[in-house]
């Protein structure tokens, strides 16, 4: 009730002595105080917090005595079960006031049986109480559920029953009183427990030793003897009460009835558990039995067994006596005086008194009920035995009858078996006679059976060569590709050996040069060392001389004599010394160079010995040439045995065609008697051409049925009721009502019905927007990117708005916008046919009307006619001359190959010859043969008119040539001298998924230019009303037309068989109609969504989901060769293998587009230099991150396909996807980035046309297969979409019981939740944008992990960008920039300036600012937001606080304050919200109970030598171990690589043979989902057959997928014994 939130006056006491206990200043306790004291409490912080939020009722973080009391109430609340409330009620509020009741129905000791204390002095006074009294309790003491409102009609006599139990005298001999018992009318537990609750008023507490139960039987068993939990008495009192509407006390067996057949038990559980609470027998149950039962229920739901015989720690107090034990063996009881007689006294007659008369009367008039109950009952007895003799009786009479029966039954089969007896002796000689015809047949039948089992072998060898061929052929596309490797390896090892050729003869020249150089230093040296002898002589005969001269030159000094002899010898001497002193210079000279060429021959014979070395990888160069030789022998080999192969199957081929050209050609025949039928019947009558306006379905056999638009024949002379019209439509004749057409005049029937009903063009735009899917404006590529890829996504319907998987409405069929096109002046148009408006905002215009055209879009114009204005349809209209358009139309990419002016004037009349056969079902056209002369009357574009023989029609230019022009003139038309072009009619549509491609359409015509080896031609399409343009296309979806007769040869074999799930109705012309378990012959797949088919030699499109595979198709035979081991599974695991085997097939195909893609289009554009770094990044985007993130699933899936056997079936690849598909985020950033990408390409291509020729000349690479840049950069988005289908395939062919069945379906949400994060990143583009904003403009220096804005987070999908602006320190005034996203906040500060300010220029892409972190980023499961503790400030200041540290922050003004802390509180909110579910669910799914044959305990030692993850060298690792849905998480351990965890775990074993336990590493991220640090798997049985009788074993295992890494565990196998599973 309301008021359990009440505080009581004791209550409120003892709270405040707690309260001064804490020693509290100034009247408050701090929060730590009160934290310590809560703590005690035991209840978790969060709660306890919740709490603190709920009683704080100032918020100023302190608390005074009222708010210490509402907090120990919603503790002591909280502990007992109650919910907190979501805002505190207002009674806590209140002035406590004094509430005896409250306190003992729900004080802190109070028991649900309220029992009274020995001393009942407390109590004398409510004895005596009036009912006037009792009445005025006030409503907040005495609530609705506890006390019920007092009536007169609760009881017969008009007491009411809850003062009557008030009567009970207190005297000191109650305890010893005889058991109260069952009172009257069965209201004595519900009466008796109020009335205890109002005698336990005066007592605060129920601990009292001294308490006797008032409904007790002894005072030694006390009601706290009762087996019954406090709470759950508390709570079934309530419940009792709730339905105890009428206050009687008691629940009947209906109502009873009601309330437990809510516990969802059995009926037998719950007769039994009414069979033990109905203790007295009286199929009623009053409150202590309703409780009972009720308890006994949660017994039963929680697994318990029931009791046969109810124990006694189980009985109520209220029936402990021997009565009650009676009533619990089944007899009922007998009543007794409730209470012993007091000693007579004479006093006067009192309330009480009249009480206790009133209660005897109302037991005797309920024993007399009771006695007529037991009499009637005995009635019914003995009615019921009546019944029963009477029904012996007839059984009797019956048994006899069937006794007499079953004797005539007899003599009847002993006359039978005497004829039987006959009819073997006749049987015995026939049996003779078919012995001998017998034998005949036998030899018959085994002669048939040796020819079956013969073809049976031919047919069976013939399948052999079959797949020997298709094995060869791939065995020769691989060597081709091999050989193209080594002819490339080849050439550039033989360019590489002549360079090394002439580097060697370079330097053989060189030596030479040196050696000469070398001999002529040496001779030279030789020469100088004899002149330096000679000077040596010389000197050596000078020196005396010297000294001669020397000593004259002193005497002659001496002399004073001077004379010019001694002069001239002086001079000569000192020439002779200046002379030695050159030569010496000249010796030293010599002797340097001399040692520098010594040293120059040393460093040449060192290079001569390196050309030695050169000398032998030429060996190896020549070695390796000889086994290319060998492989190209090898080649010529499988090629002859290939040709050999090739040539059986074109001979089966030939034999095929053959019989398809007969079957061909009488279907020719009989069009053409149809046809000439046809002719022969307009002849005869005139028809009259009509144009449908609106669609009409028939009714009945007479009657036509037509599609808007449709041309239909109608003969007017035919005359039938008023209002209707007779005519042929496709061959089908009927009436139908004139209204639903119009009359086509005579002059618009030159003019094809088809050419005037065409669709709007699309032409290419490069300005459309890329957030505007919808706008006419969208450019053909981007429709197209739109509409191919996403045709098979059904994953999600949510996803329709906006979406990147969503199909766009095509322009045409949109309204456009007034004001968004390109206004014109004086221009004015001609109505090529009539236009009926579609809109309100469209202009309806007749044929021939003049109209002036006021605005122009790109396939709808905005024009005025007749008054009225509106939009309609450009290709309706033709422009007059002298009108000019302003803006022209860009043509399709290729379609401008060849083009050739169509603005030359032709004189009418010309002759043309036919050169070849040209039929159409349309009417208005001119059919024509090979060699037929036609008279051209004029000459419109692609599409001429002319005259056969008085037949007039329309007809392809390109199918004709001028009568008198040699045939080297066609030459210029076809590109070929003397051959006739070919021309091709589409057989089933195509979807281009490139500018490259051409979209076709069936019936429509395609001149062939050049074709493919890879099945690829390319054409141009011969469509009327439009330019013709060029493209590629695939050859499966044409038929070439023959030169002289319409004989086609298809290109498109049977691919596989289906059988039809479901009746199909076509609803267009293309499509086939099929009707359920009918056969379809599959003739292509190239749409996963629609497959075209061939029924009965009639072919069209149909609904892939339709159908289903027949067992000669069903792609599980095609991963398996070997068809024994096949036929030992059941169906649906061959075709869940099937399906297993498709996905690492395509998968291993996407990985081969995307690495393609790298080698063909991204290195060599990269080299070249065509675009710049940015634009690269915005085509290719994290195109090596794609290949990165597919490269560990599908070695993953390798390495499982290994583990099991190359042909074996792999039994698990639910856990691989699940956990590969949730590291995929790069494909967010690329879906989100692609259509920017898409667009930039397209208008590179359309601007730049040496670009537009370097992309197709990369197109020509054979691998490519004809597909431009654009379709490959498509594949991931159409791989993405295709993850859910394929696992949901798997899934549907997994039983429940497969241990991989929880994998795939965890697989399954995690495709379909990337597939939805993807299509989220598409749709939230601008998010996108601004978080490449951030990475680009964001400096994050110091810290550990670097963040990928724009990538997924740890726990919460993609990041989201929540909010941004300016922010302030409180205290230093610090301008800072806050970014918030879904998982942290950044506050950075600018590093650069930029120009203009404000949050919107903040991500403008000319924005040159940079930031940097200003503090670490602050995860917002850790934060907590408050405003400041004075409300009435105006100042925009808020507070976080994380972990230990806090906040201050300052905002512009009070709304942006309000913005950040509402945003940061609701993100908070949902990270935590998310962790705890995430909490919850491990828990949930590691407290389910399983079991099975054993179990296995897996110790986790230790890893070593993990792959690094950080920058710091270092890795946060923890590790998971799973075994199908089971799965245990280790500790995670920061900066390490060799991590010791000592980890236990157990999980049970269900299949010893299927049943891999997984080890899985991770890296713990911050800012993204964890790393992977490898993983390893162990079977089961593996470990069984290691362990054996030796005990556990420690096993070192090596981690997969990953460069280096280890892990230690120790394996415990433990097997149950078989009996104890039984």
């Amino acid at each position: 009730g309301p008021n359990i939130w009440a505080i009581t006056s004791e209550e409120r006491a003892k709270h405040d002595k707690q309260f001064d206990s804490l020693k509290p200043t100034g009247g408050y306790i701090t929060g730590d105080q009160a934290r310590t004291f809560f703590l005690q409490s035991g209840l978790p912080a969060s709660i306890l917090a919740e709490i603190w939020t709920l009683s704080d009722l100032n918020k100023d973080g302190k608390m005074d005595q009222q708010e210490f009391s509402i907090a120990m109430k919603l503790i002591k609340l909280k502990l007992q079960g109650q919910h907190l409330p979501a805002v505190l009620p207002p009674v806590m509020k209140q002035t406590p006031v004094f509430s005896p009741l409250m306190s003992a129905r729900f004080g802190m000791g109070s028991m649900p049986n309220l029992s009274m204390p020995t001393s009942m002095s407390t109590i004398t006074p409510l004895a005596p109480m009036s009912l006037t009294s009792m009445t005025s309790i006030p409503p907040l003491v005495i609530s609705a559920p506890l006390v019920p409102s007092v009536s007169t009609s609760s009881l017969p006599n008009g007491t009411s029953s809850l003062l009557q139990p008030l009567s009970i005298p207190f005297s000191s001999t109650l305890p010893h009183t005889g058991s109260l018992g069952p009172m009257a009318g069965g209201f004595g537990g519900t009466s008796m427990q109020k009335a205890q609750s109002l005698i336990d008023l005066g007592s605060s507490s129920s601990n009292s030793s001294s308490s006797a139960s008032l409904a007790g039987n002894s005072p030694k068993i006390a009601s706290s003897d009762w087996a019954v939990p406090q709470a759950s008495r508390l709570k079934y009192r309530q419940k009792f009460n709730s339905l105890d509407k009428s206050m009687s006390g008691y629940l009947s067996g209906f109502q009873a009835r009601n309330a437990l057949l809510q516990s969802n038990l059995s009926q037998t559980q719950l007769a039994t558990i009414w069979s033990l609470a109905d203790i007295d027998g009286d199929g009623q149950l009053k409150a202590d039995e309703f409780v009972l039962a009720m308890h006994l229920t949660d017994m039963a739901k929680a697994g318990q067994p029931l009791p046969l015989t109810l124990p006694l720690e189980l009985v109520p107090p209220s029936f402990r006596s021997g009565k009650c034990t009676e009533n619990i063996n089944g007899t009922l009881p007998s009543y007794q005086p409730v209470q012993e007689e007091e000693p007579q006294k004479k006093q006067p007659v009192t309330f009480e008194d009249k009480r206790k008369a009133n209660y005897e009367r109302g037991n005797m008039e309920l024993e007399k009920r009771r006695q007529v109950l037991l009499e009637q009952q005995q009635r019914e007895a003995e009615r019921k035995a009546q019944k029963e003799r009477e029904e012996q009786e007839r059984r009797e009479r019956e048994r006899q009858e069937q006794e007499r029966k079953k004797q005539l039954e007899m003599e009847r089969q002993l006359e039978r078996q005497r004829e039987l007896e006959r009819q073997r002796e006749e049987e015995r000689r026939k049996e003779i006679e078919r012995r001998e015809a017998a034998k005949q047949e036998l030899e018959r039948q085994r002669r048939l059976e040796w020819e079956r089992i013969r073809r049976q072998e031919l047919l069976n060898q013939r399948n052999r060569e079959q797949e020997e061929i298709v094995k060869l052929t791939s065995k020769k596309k691989s060597l081709n590709l091999e050989l193209e490797a080594l002819t490339d390896k080849h050439q550039q090892i033989s360019g590489r050996l002549e360079d090394i050729r002439s580097k060697k003869q370079m330097r053989k020249t060189e030596l030479e040069a040196l050696d000469k150089k070398y001999d002529q230093g040496i001779m030279e040296v030789k020469q100088l060392q004899q002149q330096l002898q000679e000077y040596q002589n010389k000197l050596i005969y000078l020196v005396p001389e010297k000294q001669l001269l020397s000593e004259r030159i002193k005497n002659a000094q001496l002399e004073n004599t001077q004379s010019t002899g001694i002069s001239s010898v002086h001079e000569k001497s000192l020439e002779k010394e200046e002379l030695c002193q050159r030569l010496k210079e000249q010796l030293d000279a010599l002797e340097k160079e001399t040692a520098s060429k010594l040293a120059e021959m040393d460093v040449f014979n060192s290079q001569l010995k390196c050309e030695n070395m050169d000398d032998s990888v030429l060996q190896c160069l020549l070695s390796l040439l000889s086994c290319l030789n060998n492989l190209f022998l090898l080649l010529k080999d499988l090629r002859e045995s290939y040709s050999t192969q090739q040539l059986a199957l074109e001979q089966l081929h030939r034999i095929k065609q053959d019989k398809i050209r007969e079957v061909e050609k009488r279907r020719a025949e009989l069009a053409q008697k149809k046809r000439l039928e046809d002719e022969a019947a307009n002849a005869v009558s005139v028809l009259v051409n009509y144009r449908a306006l609106y669609p009409f379905e028939a009714r009945n056999h007479d009657e036509m049925s037509f599609n808007t638009g449709d041309i239909i024949q109608v003969d007017e002379k035919t005359v039938g009721e008023p209002g209707w019209l007779y005519g042929s439509f496709q061959g089908h004749f009927g009436w139908f009502p004139c209204n639903y057409v119009e009359k086509i005049a005579e002059r618009e029937k030159s003019v094809s019905p088809k050419k005037a009903l065409l669709p709007p063009t699309v032409s290419l735009s490069t300005t459309s927007a890329a957030s505007e899917p919808l706008s006419p404006s969208r450019s053909a590529e981007e429709s197209d990117h739109q509409n191919t890829p996403f045709s098979s996504l059904n994953v999600n319907t949510a996803w329709q708005q906006k979406s990147a998987f969503t199909r766009t409405v095509s322009p045409g069929s949109v309204s456009p916008i007034h004001g968004q096109g390109q206004p014109v002046e004086n221009l004015k148009a001609q109505a090529l046919c009539s236009w009926t408006a579609k809109k309100e905002n469209h202009l309806n215009f007749s044929k021939n009307d003049i109209i002036t055209v006021l605005e122009q879009q790109e396939n709808w114009w905005f024009g005025e006619v007749h008054g009225g204005r509106g939009w309609f349809p450009k290709s309706y209209v033709k422009l007059l001359p002298g009108s000019e358009i302003k803006k022209e139309e860009p043509e399709a990419i290729y379609a401008a190959v060849n083009k050739k002016p169509n603005t030359q004037s032709y004189a009418a009349g010309e002759e043309y010859v036919a050169l070849y056969s040209y039929s159409s079902s349309e009417p208005g056209d001119l059919t024509f043969t090979e060699g037929e002369e036609i008279l051209v009357t004029q000459k419109e574009g692609e599409w001429w008119t002319g005259s056969i023989d008085g037949r007039t029609g329309i007809f392809p230019s390109n199918y004709v040539r001028p009568k008198d022009q040699e045939a080297s003139s066609n030459a210029g038309k076809t590109g070929t001298i003397n051959k006739k072009p070919e021309i091709a009619q589409v057989t089933t549509a195509y979807a281009a998924s490139g500018t490259e491609q051409l979209s076709l359409a069936p019936g429509q015509l395609i001149l062939i230019l050049k074709k493919n080896a890879s099945g690829w031609w390319q054409g141009e399409l011969q469509a009327r009303g439009k330019k013709r343009q060029k493209g590629w296309f695939p050859a499966s979806h044409v038929k070439l037309l023959g030169p002289s007769s319409e004989r086609t040869t298809s290109a498109a074999p049977s691919v596989c068989q289906v059988i039809a799930m479901y009746d199909y109705m076509a609803n267009n012309e293309d499509e086939l109609s099929f009707s359920k378990g009918q056969l379809i012959n599959v003739l292509s797949k190239d749409d996963a969504d629609w497959w075209q088919g061939e029924i009965s030699g009639v072919t069209g499109l149909f609904p892939s989901n339709y159908v289903k595979m027949t067992t000669d198709s069903d792609p599980s035979q095609q991963w398996c060769a070997d068809l024994q081991s096949l036929d030992t599974m059941q169906p649906m695991e061959r075709k869940r293998q099937g399906y297993i085997h498709e996905l690492i097939q395509t998968e291993e195909r996407y990985m081969d587009d995307l690495q393609l893609v790298l080698e063909v289009f991204q290195k060599p554009m990269a080299d070249s230099g065509c675009l710049t770094e940015g634009e690269m990044g915005l085509i290719f985007v994290n195109w090596k991150e794609l290949i990165m993130s597919n490269t560990k699933l599908l070695k993953a899936l390798r390495v499982r396909k290994k583990t099991g056997g190359e042909k074996m079936p792999v039994q698990m690849i639910g856990d691989i996807l699940a956990a590969e598909l949730s590291h995929m985020q790069a494909y967010i950033r690329f879906c989100s980035c692609q259509l920017n990408g898409a667009s930039l390409l397209q208008q590179k291509t359309d601007e730049d046309a040496d670009f537009k020729d370097y992309l197709k000349k990369l197109a020509l690479d054979p691998r490519c297969k004809g597909m431009p840049l654009s379709s490959f950069l498509l594949k991931p988005m159409q791989r993405i979409t295709r993850y859910p289908l394929l696992i949901k395939s798997i899934l549907e062919n997994t039983p429940e019981n497969h241990p991989d069945h929880s994998n795939l379906k965890l697989a399954l949400e995690r495709a379909e939740e990337l597939c939805s994060q993807v299509n989220e990143g598409v749709r939230e583009k601008e998010n996108s944008d601004r978080l490449e904003w951030i990475q680009s403009h964001v400096q994050c220096e110091g810290l550990a992990e670097q963040p990928v804005f724009n990538s997924l987070t740890n726990c919460l999908g993609p990041r989201k960008l929540l909010h941004s602006g300016k922010l302030y320190k409180a205290k230093s005034n610090k301008e800072l920039y806050g970014f918030l996203f879904n998982d942290f906040l950044l506050l950075t500060y600018m590093v650069k300036q930029f120009v203009s300010s404000g949050s919107d220029k903040l991500f403008s892409p000319k924005s040159n600012s940079q930031f940097k972190i200003y503090k670490m980023p602050v995860f917002l499961n850790e934060v907590l937001v408050k405003l400041p503790t004075d409300p009435s400030s105006d100042e925009p200041v808020f507070h976080i606080s994380h972990i230990d540290r806090v906040y201050t922050l300052k905002t512009d003004n009070i709304n942006e304050r309000t913005a950040w802390v509402q945003k940061i509180k609701a993100a908070s909110e949902q990270y935590i919200e998310t962790e705890k579910k995430k909490r919850e669910k491990a828990y949930q799914a590691r407290s389910q109970k399983t079991s099975g044959i054993g179990r296995l305990m897996v110790h986790v030692i230790e890893a070593t030598e993990l792959k690094a993850c950080k920058p710091n060298g270092k890795s946060n690792p923890y590790c998971e171990i799973s075994m199908g849905s089971q799965s245990y998480t280790t500790r995670t351990l920061q900066d390490t690589l060799n991590p010791k965890w000592n980890f236990n775990c157990q999980f049970f074993i269900k299949d010893l043979y299927q049943d891999v336990l997984c080890i899985t590493m991770f890296d713990r991220d911050q800012f993204s989902p964890d790393d992977f640090l490898g993983r390893t798997e162990v079977p089961v049985a593996k470990i069984r057959t290691e362990q054996e009788s030796k005990g556990p074993t420690t096993k070192h295992l090596l981690l997969h997928e990953v460069p280096t890494g280890e892990v230690w565990v120790r394996f415990d196998l433990q097997l149950f014994d078989q009996k104890t599973l039984l």
